[in-house]
């Protein structure tokens, strides 16, 4: 199995180039079909009296227009003379439904690649969205932090093991990019001191079926240090991917008392796919 449909959620020129080029890198790597979309939001321009509002409205209208061509120029640029086939996607949507159309968007492709959220971005609370793509998109997603620059991934990856449904979901979700790895470690951070360090074998022998053979790790940390174990180890480990279940708690539990995902949202130093 390879990823054959790749959509890049391209909402912000200022990171076209950043999360573009891992998605240019796997769509290559898979000769993927790789859809590049930019969602924005419509503009009323129906006849208004006042000077002032028409001037301010006029002023939108050329913001959304060079941010739209601006981004469509970094994807041609991005894509020509590539093996793979390409494909521009421009979506006028209301404001307050634009994850709506991006999550139907990607809905029938086999992996979202998106942006970290990016708070000192002034549109960044309805524009970025990557832990809603996780949650109810129904696909895989593979987000880019801010910082740092990705032209490839996959060389060293870490998976963020638990029994669950969701690190379930994005183990088996990322297997097309285990096969070329040239180590994949799993890393199950047990929450109790009394609880049995042995990790799961029962996953690493699923994924060696596959003809993968993963270093296995255990550890013990409270709940709320599970994030910078991940974090560590991506640094002593040197990975360049962390594969992860999105939320295994409740989000409203994770938003007042944190958590991992959240942790990693706000924290991640290497892309990271999600599942949920």
């Amino acid at each position: 199995m390879a990823y054959k449909t790749i959509l890049v959620h391209l909402n912000d020129r200022r990171r076209a180039e950043k999360m573009l080029a891992p998605a240019v890198y796997l769509a290559r790597r898979y000769n993927a079909h790789l859809i590049g979309l930019h969602v924005y939001p419509g503009i009323m321009s129906a006849p208004i009296r006042s000077p002032a509002r028409r001037y301010v409205t006029e002023r939108l209208l050329e913001f959304e227009s060079a941010e739209r061509e601006a981004i469509a120029a970094v994807f041609t640029t991005m894509t020509a003379n590539q093996p793979f086939v390409s494909e521009w996607r421009a979506v006028v949507s209301p404001l307050f439904e634009i994850p709506s159309v991006v999550m139907a968007q990607a809905r029938s492709t086999d992996l979202i690649v998106a942006g970290q959220a990016d708070p000192s971005w002034d549109f960044w609370k309805t524009l970025d969205f990557p832990e809603r793509l996780a949650l109810e998109s129904g696909r895989p997603v593979l987000v880019v932090p801010n910082a740092g620059q990705y032209p490839e991934l996959g060389r060293k990856v870490l998976i963020a093991w638990k029994s669950t449904r969701e690190a379930a979901r994005a183990t088996f979700d990322a297997l097309p990019l285990f096969k070329d790895a040239e180590q994949v470690q799993i890393l199950e951070v047990k929450q109790s001191a009394d609880a049995r360090l042995t990790p799961d074998t029962l996953i690493a022998a699923a994924i060696g079926r596959h003809g993968i053979k993963p270093v296995l790790r255990g550890t013990v940390q409270p709940d709320s240090r599970v994030g910078d174990e991940i974090l560590s180890r991506i640094a002593e480990e040197g990975a360049d991917l962390l594969v992860m279940g999105a939320y295994g708690h409740s989000r409203v539990r994770e938003y007042v008392l944190g958590g991992a995902t959240k942790h990693i949202a706000q924290h991640m130093t290497v892309p990271t796919l999600w599942s949920h």
